[in-house]
């Protein structure tokens, strides 16, 4: 018959002095006269935190020791300890365990032939350490014995590290920080890129204070060149912090890197700076800042990236930098931001051209109610930009759009009207024929719909005509400069009429289809930016939908006078076989000038550990393949084995990057291989 008996012992048996009650259970509980207490059969020990479980515990109160002879397990909400036997006295922490498996968080896993507790150190001996669970020790650290100590470090002796059950590592001593923040040397990066045969990354970790710290990393490159960063991290509050990173590489000037360049550049740097200030209770400010040497250096240094493939082609096209002040002031009835914006244009020999905001004010106010019977509401945007150039025309612009919108039901037909003076001045216009110079536009829109819905007994079908009338007031902009897209607005005078069917299924599934076309009462009518001659506008005919898996979507343009699809994207992605999972992407777009044509084939794949994906991109219109990729995923959770293959055309530079690489993830570290090459 079980029994109940409370007491009073450690809340935390293993790591804390202090008592606390706890319930212990068992089929057999004897108290003998020395104060020795004796449980037998299925005992079970509870307190707050903890649950030991064992099928015999000898508690000896001279002593203040509790004895385990057969097999203990230790559960809580962070750990879980197996033990063959082993002994504790709460009062002196001391302890020993014997055969122990120990489990942190289901993350961390560790093997010891004997744990011995003394105080705030723990000692241990034969251990074996990894991030694999214990039936699946594809890898794991072993040392002969060694301590450890709380928020301090692990130190350990004779260090072996086996990947499937295979020393390849030893090291006679070492050294682990186990508090959140130690300085220290973080792993290592071993790697090969397209222009050197082996590539290293020795990053230090420094804790500066509670408050700051700072990494800093050697890089070496065999044949470009040595570079060392430097990255400083300081928390001045909750919202407030600053992150600091410079990066300086002394380059070779090797000539796989430099023929056919127009200058170079021995001394290469890069200076980034982000920061989050919330001084105000209202008010937000960020400060970005990021400048290289050279229009080169990204393509060089982080191009070559043998850890990060994906980021490869995103650097290799990057076309500028951009540094940012940004000041936000957020109220109840208006909003002020205050931009400076400075773009480094990497295309060019020179940034002299290259258009600053230096600032833009946008000042919001918000929407408020002006007339709640016609559901009639107002707001306000000024935009102020001072547009600068060292070379070029350059000015202040004052942008100011005030917005009248009501929406309106009447029995089911919802109208929706917009109504938005505009007036936009320039004044100190520099290398440009007028000083001064305004415009005024009014723009109108409106949209009238009538929704119809039907239920049915696995579906929704809703059905929604929509007119749009579309007004926007012609003018002579030739008199203004043109400092982007906002400067020349379009007149317009247009209605459009739209058709939307909706099926909406009961499992999440659906199928939208809409179909529409407009007329224009002026000359022409535009597609985005583009402008094509004619009154009749193309029809729309835009399908999507989930069904079964299958996704599928198509947007066509058919232009009714010259009786010809302008533009197309589709895309399919379905299952094949449960097994494989297939898309295909199609754009076509046929401008006056211009006529693109993209396909990319993409496919992916999973079988028991392993994960395939891959993907090619054709240009039809001009007859070659842009780009290919795959990857290949071995993945054992606890580690995964990445082998990522990219080849990329530039047709500008007729030139073609290929990188292949291997890396091993062990320990949510990325290691690459050393033996995969690039060209």
């Amino acid at each position: 018959m079980q029994r109940l008996f409370y007491i009073f012992i450690l809340a935390l048996l293993f790591f804390k002095s202090s008592f606390a009650k706890i319930i212990l259970e068992a089929k057999q509980i004897n108290n003998y006269k020395d104060g020795q207490i004796e449980a037998k059969g299925n005992v079970i020990i509870k307190s707050k935190d903890i649950t030991i479980y064992t099928e015999k515990l000898i508690y000896i109160k001279s002593k203040e020791k509790l004895i385990f002879p057969e097999n203990v397990v230790v559960k809580s909400k962070n750990y879980t300890i197996e033990a063959k036997r082993g002994w504790y006295k709460p009062k002196e922490k001391k302890g020993e365990f014997f055969n122990v498996k120990l489990s942190i968080n289901y993350q961390y896993f560790l093997k010891t032939k004997k744990l011995v507790k003394e105080g705030d150190f723990i000692f241990y001996e034969d251990a074996k350490f990894s991030s694999c669970p214990f039936n699946q020790y594809d890898w794991y650290i072993f040392s002969t014995s060694g301590k450890a100590r709380k928020n301090d470090y692990l130190h350990a002796k004779n260090v072996v590290f086996y990947f499937c059950y295979v020393p390849f590592l030893y090291i006679p001593y070492f050294a682990y920080p186990i508090s959140k923040r130690k300085s220290g040397i973080l792993p290592i990066t071993i790697g090969q890129d397209m222009y050197n045969s082996y590539t290293f990354k020795i990053p230090i970790y420094w804790v500066i204070n509670r408050t700051s710290d700072a990494t800093f990393t050697l890089d070496y490159r065999e044949k470009q060149g040595k570079g060392l960063s430097i990255e400083y991290r300081k928390k001045f509050s909750k919202y407030t912090d600053i992150k600091l990173y410079t990066y300086y590489f002394k380059d070779n000037l090797i000539n796989e890197v430099w023929t056919g360049r127009e200058e170079k550049f021995s001394n290469r740097w890069l200076l980034k700076l982000d920061t989050n200030l919330e001084k105000f209770k209202d008010t937000k400010v960020f400060f970005y800042l990021e400048i290289p040497s050279d229009k080169y250096f990204y393509e060089d240094i982080y191009a070559s990236s043998t850890i990060d493939i994906l980021n490869f082609v995103q650097n290799r096209y990057r076309s500028f930098t951009k540094s940012q002040f940004i000041s936000l002031t957020d109220k109840d009835d208006f909003s002020l931001e205050v931009n400076f914006e400075y773009l480094y244009d990497l295309t060019t020999i020179d940034n002299k051209s290259t258009l600053q905001r230096l600032p833009e004010i946008r000042f919001y106010w918000k929407e408020k109610l002006l007339i709640e019977r016609l559901n009639l509401y107002y707001d306000f945007l000024s935009v102020n930009t001072n547009f600068y150039r060292e070379k070029g025309v350059s000015g202040i612009r004052s942008d100011n759009t005030f917005r009248l919108i009501s929406s309106l039901n009447f029995n089911g037909i919802i109208n929706f009207l917009e109504i938005s003076p505009r007036t936009t001045f320039y004044t100190g216009l520099k290398d440009f024929s007028s000083k001064n110079a305004n415009r005024n536009l009014i723009s109108i829109k409106d949209r009238l719909s009538m929704p119809f819905y039907k239920n049915f007994n696995t579906f929704t079908h809703s059905i929604i005509p929509v007119i749009k009338l579309s007004y926007v007031n012609k003018i002579n902009q030739g008199n203004l400069p043109i400092f982007d897209k906002e400067d020349r607005i379009e007149a317009l005078k247009d209605i459009d009429f739209y058709l939307y069917n909706i099926l909406s299924f009961n499992n999440q599934d659906y199928f939208r289809w809409e179909i529409g076309t407009g007329y224009t009462f002026l000359e022409n009518f535009y597609i985005g930016d583009t402008p094509f001659l004619g009154h009749n506008k193309p029809i729309t005919n835009n399908l999507i939908l989930k069904i079964k898996g299958i996704l599928a979507e198509n947007n066509i343009l058919f232009d009714r006078y010259k009786k010809q699809i302008t533009r197309s994207i589709s895309s399919l992605s379905l299952n094949i076989f449960n097994k494989l999972r297939y898309s295909i992407n199609h754009s076509y777009d046929k401008g006056e000038n211009i006529t693109q044509s993209q396909l990319v084939h993409s496919v992916s794949t999973s079988y028991k550990l392993f994960k395939l994906s891959g993907s090619i991109v054709q240009n039809l219109e001009e007859g070659y393949i842009q780009q290919k990729r795959a990857t290949l995923i071995f993945d054992r959770k606890c580690w995964n084995f990445i082998i990522n293959y990219i080849e990329d055309y530039n047709k500008q530079t007729n030139k073609t990057f290929k990188t292949i690489t291997a890396t091993i993830n062990i320990l949510r570290f990325k290691y690459a291989l050393p033996f995969i090459g690039n060209n």
